[in-house]
């Protein structure tokens, strides 16, 4: 199985790649450590070029400028959106042409990118591109129900969920596994059936 990981080279980025090698991916970095940028189209174009098949992207890229929103160049604002949001669109878009039924886009996000948390002062840009990338995971993700009598009640249109998928998600919860996860909202869409 092969994962592509954005800014994998260090930080979070290179954590993932450490833990999903363990796990028996072919994992491939996606930075410009490794001579690649991810909110350039032609480069990430070139990259994903090289790819047979894909089956995991995790969109991790990042930069952070700091500056007051009256003091902050346009030229800086755009580097960040560039680089944090637009990179994400193009890696997506990218991934999605080579994945087959099962593939999995992760973005990583920051508390800077959910609605009601305390914004940092000096990262106006990278609290837009944060909370853009959350919409275009929204506008990635498939509408998802439960194969229950109460989800055949409303009227469910799309193949829904087993409930032994949600209760899998719910264990998992449970685990020492997920201890950083913490006051969440986790939607739960159906995968590929194909």
């Amino acid at each position: 199985m092969i994962a592509v990981v954005t800014g994998g080279s260090r930080g979070i980025g290179a954590a993932v790649m450490r833990e999903m090698a363990a796990r028996g991916y072919d994992c491939r970095d996606l930075s410009r450590t490794s001579g690649h940028d991810a909110g350039d189209e032609a480069s990430v174009n070139r990259f994903f070029g090289e790819l047979e098949r894909l089956d995991v992207l995790v969109n991790n890229a990042a930069i952070l400028e700091l500056a007051h929103i009256v003091d902050m160049k346009v030229e800086t604002w755009d580097e960040v959106i560039r680089v944090d949001l637009r990179g994400a669109f193009l890696c997506s878009q990218a991934a999605f042409r080579l994945m087959g039924p099962g593939g999995t886009i992760v973005n990583v996000s920051s508390l800077s990118g959910v609605s009601g948390t305390d914004k940092f002062p000096k990262m106006s840009a990278y609290v837009a591109a944060k909370s853009g990338l959350a919409g275009l995971t929204e506008a990635l993700a498939v509408p998802a129900s439960v194969d229950t009598d109460m989800g055949r009640l409303a009227g469910i249109g799309q193949e829904p969920l087993a409930p032994e998928e949600v209760a899998r998600i719910i264990a998992w919860l449970a685990t020492p596994e997920s201890a950083p996860l913490t006051g969440a909202n986790i939607r739960i869409d159906p995968p590929s059936r194909g």
